[in-house]
C-alpha cells in the first residue's frame, strides 16, 4: 500500500534530478525492500513526485516505519534548502524591505544570501539547525497529511522553519542599517577633517600590530595615543563632540596633523584602510623602508634623528 506521496513543481530537468537525488541519497545502502518498502520516483513535465510504498505484513514493518519517515523527512529538507530557500528568503527581503530602492535592496541580498550557505559567524551550525528544524516539522506533515504537495505545505505550514529564515532577514537588515550609519559616519569624520584646520604640519605614525600604534611628531617624539574615545572636532563656526570607536583615529582627529607618513607592512588591514578613508590625500603609507623596521622594533629610547634619515622622503 502506498504509504507517503510527495509531488513538486519543478523548473526542469535539474531540479527534478535534485528532488530525485535528495532521497535517493538518504536510503542508499539500506536495502530498504528487504524491510517490506519501496520508493517510486515519477517526473512527468513540471511535476515530479517521490511515491513509498509498504507491506504492512512485513516483520520489519513496523520497527523501520519511523527510520523510512526520518529520512524521507531529511532528504524534502534537502531539497527544499537546495532549491526553496533563496526564494523564500528573497520574498521575505521583499516584504519586509518594500519602501527601499533597488540599489538598497541589492545591498541587503548580498548581506543576506551568502549567509544561507556560508561557514561565516559559524553558520553551519545554523544551516544545520535549520536543517533539523525544516524535517522535524515534515515529519510531522507526513504523518498527518501523508501525501501532500510540497508548495501547499511550504505556504501554510513548517512555520518554525520559517521563523528562523526570518530571523536571518533580520540580521540582515541590521548589518545593513549598522553598515549605513558606519558608511554615513565615516562620511561625517571625512567633512570634518577636510575642513578642520591643521595643528602640525607632520606626524609619524608606526603600526606596532592590528589596532596598537605609536605616534611620533616631526622631531620623532612620541605623542600619547588618545585613551578617551570622545573628541571634539572643530570646524568654522562649529564644534562637535563625537564618540569614535577606534582610539588612533580620535587621536590624529585631535592631533589635526597636515601630513600623516603612516609606517605599516600591513596596509590591506580594514584599521590601516579606514585611516585612509578618512584622511585621504594626508595620508602617505610608507612601505617597509629600513627606517620603519627600526621604529616598529620600539627601539626609540637613544635614538636621535639623525640617525633615522629624513622621513619626508620615505
Amino acid at each position: 500500500m502506498e504509504l507517503f506521496a510527495v509531488w513538486t513543481n519543478v523548473s526542469g530537468q535539474d531540479e527534478a534530478d535534485c528532488f530525485y537525488q535528495c532521497i535517493k541519497d538518504k536510503f542508499k545502502g539500506l536495502h530498504i525492500s528487504k524491510r517490506g518498502f519501496r520508493l517510486v520516483f515519477k517526473h512527468k513535465d513540471s511535476r515530479a513526485v517521490w511515491i513509498c510504498r509498504g507491506n504492512e505484513n512485513h516483520e520489519d514493518f513496523q520497527q523501520w516505519l519511523p527510520q523510512i519517515s526520518d529520512l524521507l523527512s531529511l532528504g524534502i529538507a534537502d531539497f527544499i534548502m537546495e532549491t526553496k530557500e533563496s526564494s523564500i528568503v528573497e520574498g521575505m527581503i521583499a516584504k519586509s524591505c518594500s519602501v527601499m530602492d533597488e540599489h538598497e535592496l541589492e545591498k541587503i541580498h548580498r548581506i543576506c544570501m551568502p549567509l544561507l550557505r556560508n561557514s561565516d559567524m559559524d553558520q553551519l551550525s545554523l544551516r544545520e539547525r535549520r536543517r533539523t528544524t525544516l524535517a522535524k516539522g515534515l515529519r510531522q506533515d507526513l504523518e498527518e497529511v501523508h501525501f501532500f504537495h510540497l508548495e501547499g505545505i511550504m505556504n501554510f505550514r513548517i512555520r518554525s522553519y520559517k521563523q528562523e529564515l526570518q530571523e536571518l532577514v533580520e540580521y540582515a537588515l541590521d548589518e545593513f542599517w549598522m553598515d549605513r550609519q558606519y558608511e554615513e559616519f565615516m562620511g561625517l569624520l571625512k567633512y570634518f577633517v577636510f575642513f578642520q584646520e591643521a595643528k602640525v604640519p607632520l606626524i609619524h605614525l608606526i603600526h606596532i600590530g592590528k589596532h596598537e600604534f605609536q605616534v611620533l611628531d616631526a622631531g620623532l617624539n612620541v605623542l600619547p595615543v588618545q585613551k578617551d574615545e570622545q573628541v571634539v572636532v572643530e570646524m568654522p563656526g562649529l564644534e562637535l563632540e563625537m564618540d569614535i570607536e577606534d582610539m588612533i583615529v580620535s587621536t590624529l582627529i585631535s592631533i589635526s596633523p597636515e601630513k600623516v607618513m603612516l609606517h605599516t607592512s600591513t596596509p590591506e588591514l580594514p584599521i590601516i584602510s579606514t585611516i585612509c578613508q578618512i584622511f585621504e590625500d594626508k595620508v602617505q603609507i610608507c612601505h617597509q623602508c629600513p627606517e620603519c623596521e627600526v621604529l616598529r622594533s620600539g627601539l626609540l629610547s637613544g635614538i636621535d634623528a639623525g640617525d633615522l634619515g629624513n622621513y619626508n622622503n620615505c
